[in-house]
């Protein structure tokens, strides 16, 4: 695969003159320790049409359907937006740098109850451009991920995925962990309307080693069943070095108890029809509001490929909406297990 052209510059704000209040900048970024099974989120979202920035940092521990459960969770929408996206500076203690854009980052958080996380990140590839058909086969073909767009609207929009290394240590509730570990980040703009946000899929990541490493966004239909219900838009698989766009040919099937993924099977292929066969269950997880209609759980999935064992974050997304259509009811209506 070529170098690509999702470089420094796309790690400052890309808003043009005329964008509204809708246009948002998102970074993300999994500190994952496996051995411990820990799994952290660092999310930022900028509106910089309106100055206002809304970080998320969760700490997950155990596997649960409630954020009761965290052992840590900060949250807050009405933060002053940062001058440069490269040089992140929260008030609730949270600061992401942009070392040496796309490679390297540095992020650093301090809590009031104790919680500290001090890594240093380091990309394994350059960022894998969803929209860029030397990238992704699917690119102007599939629909966005983020926005209702139409297929090929893609002019304002941007999202690119790496895999890289953190390096570092996390204080939680006063225990000390080292962290050594492979995970997804990405980067993404454009406009978003919060109401719309959600789209139902699995966004998949699963590691294996410095020497193979993947990441999936499978559009899902929760209504149909088992093997129709999924669809694969963009991905990628670092194989010894080198990264290779998958195709949209695809055998998956996800088994759920309530929001909770318990189990994935999939088959994908890539640009030089080499095909992979990955199976996962479920180590710790939580809920996660990644938008006022996005209803996600997210996953530190144990994974297996090919003999070998691995790990990865799967964020399994439903649209409130969808949710409203099927599940919504009076008090007078009896669906479900539970009838008042």
């Amino acid at each position: 695969m070529r170098t690509m052209a999702f470089d420094a510059e796309h790690f400052e704000y890309q808003n043009p003159p005329e964008a509204d209040h809708l246009w948002v900048e998102t970074i993300l970024f999994p500190i994952v320790i496996p051995e411990a099974n820990l799994y952290t989120l660092i999310y930022t979202n900028v509106r910089p049409s309106l100055g206002v920035m809304w970080n998320q940092v969760m700490v997950c521990g155990s596997l649960t359907d409630t954020r009761a459960e965290l052992l840590h969770y900060n949250e807050n929408p009405h933060l002053p937006a940062p001058a440069s996206f490269t040089r992140i500076e929260s008030p609730i203690g949270l600061s992401i740098e942009a070392v040496d854009a796309p490679r390297k980052f540095r992020i650093d958080y301090v809590a009031d109850d104790g919680t500290e996380i001090h890594v240093d990140w380091v990309n394994l590839m350059d960022p894998f451009d969803i929209h860029d058909p030397q990238h992704s086969p699917q690119a102007g073909a599939a629909p966005d991920i983020h926005a209702d767009l139409e297929s090929g609207a893609h002019k304002s929009v941007g999202h690119g995925d790496a895999t890289g290394r953190a390096t570092g240590t996390m204080i939680i509730r006063g225990r000390e962990y080292v962290v050594d570990s492979i995970e997804r980040m990405d980067r993404s703009w454009g406009p978003r309307d919060p109401m719309k946000a959600g789209k139902p899929n699995h966004i998949v990541s699963a590691t294996f080693g410095e020497d193979l490493a993947f990441h999936m966004i499978c559009p899902w239909n929760p209504e149909a069943v088992n093997p129709d219900a999924f669809q694969l838009s963009h991905g990628y698989v670092m194989d010894d070095g080198e990264v290779y766009g998958l195709t949209d040919e695809l055998e998956m099937t996800s088994t759920h108890l309530g929001m909770v993924c318990t189990g994935i099977d999939m088959t994908v292929t890539d640009v030089r029809g080499k095909k992979f066969r990955l199976q996962a269950t479920p180590n710790v997880g939580a809920p996660w509001i990644a938008a006022p209609t996005a209803m996600v759980h997210n996953a530190l999935m144990r994974w297996t490929c090919e003999g070998r064992d691995g790990y990865g974050v799967v964020m399994s997304t439903r649209h409130l909406s969808e949710l409203n259509r099927n599940f919504g009811r009076f008090q007078a209506d009896t669906r479900g297990l539970v009838s008042v």
